[in-house]
């Protein structure tokens, strides 16, 4: 991948605005003072759909006439939204670093800082005051978002229902620990992270569909519009956001009539993310999912000689050396952040992965054909059920195996380095 004059131009500015931004356009942490440790009254606006989870949800709060937010933990029956003007009460606390159950500790600070929260009231009793007060797409993709999920859990029935809202739209409070846990230790927690592997079935289908209902320039502006549109329902998080700027990439490179390279995609995706707010490069998820793309394009080709004796039918063979290429990839970073190495990742991942785009397709189905009628979703559900059981029995199966992962408390980073370096030279180096 020759880098020509005008890209090195083009990444320099980038970089450049990241420095400026960094520097001189990220909110300061707000001084709350004496206020920490005692209680308290806010008052604010929902600035994201609420994350709701197993027996509560949270609410990121921004307190009126302040540009960084609190992070609010409050009763799951309570009925708020995004764009409610809230009065948040209770105790507030600075958040703390905790140690996962693989003996890491998850820089807990670092990760809400990141989203500008700094301070966190537990418990709180909350008070609506008023409603609609935020983007007004937002809002109503929000309300989409939701009622789409209620359309799905009509009829079919939790965790099957909670593992269709995580393929399709990211959702994955519904889980409990346990499960959450076995999503891990199999590797196969990034189904119900929304990655990039689920935005770009939806964008390739988005694409397949406006393709031949429309002509070509207004299939693919409509195709950018799903897309980003998509992003902002999911919630945009940094994988989503990364794989919604690279289809978009595909697409202008479509109506230009100009060669698409993944490769520059993925720098190009990058470094907007990174111009946009630099802190995203202590995002793990980013990281993840930038390592794991970069594994899928570039190592790809060097491992599907190691398979050429599974068959092609299907992609069967395909999807096995993408599976090995990624987790190959994202391994010294896994271990260095997790300390969790999944023995049974690429066995679970090649039973799984080739079912996901049918699995996303039937779920989307149920929850479309729910608007009309949930009689008219059963059908679709039944086929959904049946395979996001599947799903779910393989990784419990996998998880339940002694041997399925391995704890490594303590990965040095010199390490991790030196890794990437081999696979760096691996990628790049010259062919005889």
């Amino acid at each position: 991948m020759k880098i020509t004059v005008k890209e090195i131009f083009i990444i320099i500015i980038l970089i450049s605005i990241a420095l400026v931004r960094f520097f001189f356009f990220l909110p300061d942490r707000p001084d709350y003072g004496d206020a920490v440790g005692k209680s308290v009254s806010v008052e604010g606006e929902v600035i994201n759909a609420p994350d709701i989870r197993v027996f509560n949800q949270r609410l990121t709060i921004r307190p009126s006439n302040q540009e960084s937010n609190i992070l609010a933990v409050v009763p799951k029956e309570i009925d708020v939204s995004y764009g409610d003007m809230v009065k948040v009460e209770g105790k507030l606390e600075t958040p703390e670093n905790f140690i996962t159950s693989s003996g890491k500790e998850f820089n807990y600070e670092r990760y809400l800082a990141n989203q500008d929260i700094y301070y966190i009231i537990n418990n709180a009793d909350i008070e609506v005051i008023s409603h609609d007060h935020g983007s007004i797409i937002k809002s109503w993709l929000f309300k989409f978002r939701n009622a789409f999920m209620k359309n799905i859990s009509k009829v079919i029935s939790p965790p099957e229902s909670d593992l269709a809202n995580g393929l399709i739209l990211g959702a994955r409070g519904g889980f409990d620990a346990k499960t959450r846990d076995e999503f891990i230790s199999t590797g196969t927690i990034h189904i119900i992270a929304l990655s990039g592997y689920n935005v770009t079935i939806v964008a390739e289908s988005t694409m397949k569909i406006l393709g031949l209902m429309f002509a070509q320039s207004v299939g693919i502006t409509l195709g950018v519009v799903v897309i980003i549109l998509f992003v902002i329902l999911s919630g945009a998080s940094a994988t989503a956001v990364r794989a919604g700027i690279m289809a978009v990439v595909i697409l202008f490179a479509r109506l230009t009539g100009r060669t698409y390279d993944a490769g520059r995609a993925l720098v190009i995706a990058a470094l907007l993310m990174i111009a946009y707010d630099p802190r995203v490069l202590n995002d793990i998820s980013f990281q993840l999912s930038f390592i794991a793309t970069f594994g899928v394009l570039f190592l790809t080709p060097k491992v599907i000689g190691w398979v050429r004796f599974l068959p092609m039918r299907f992609g069967f063979r395909e999807v096995v050396a993408t599976t090995i290429a990624a987790t190959v990839a994202v391994l010294p970073i896994l271990l260095y952040t997790t300390g969790i190495l999944s023995i049974v990742s690429l066995p679970a991942n090649i039973l799984i992965l080739p079912l996901i785009p049918l699995t996303m397709f039937f779920s989307f189905l149920v929850g479309a054909f729910g608007f009309i009628s949930p009689i008219l979703a059963i059908p679709f559900a039944y086929v959904a059920h049946l395979l996001l059981l599947y799903i779910l029995y393989v990784i419990h199966f996998f998880a339940s195996l002694s041997f399925a992962s391995l704890t490594i408390k303590s990965f040095p980073l010199f390490i991790t380095i030196i890794l990437y370096g081999f696979i760096l030279w691996w990628v790049f180096r010259k062919k005889d």
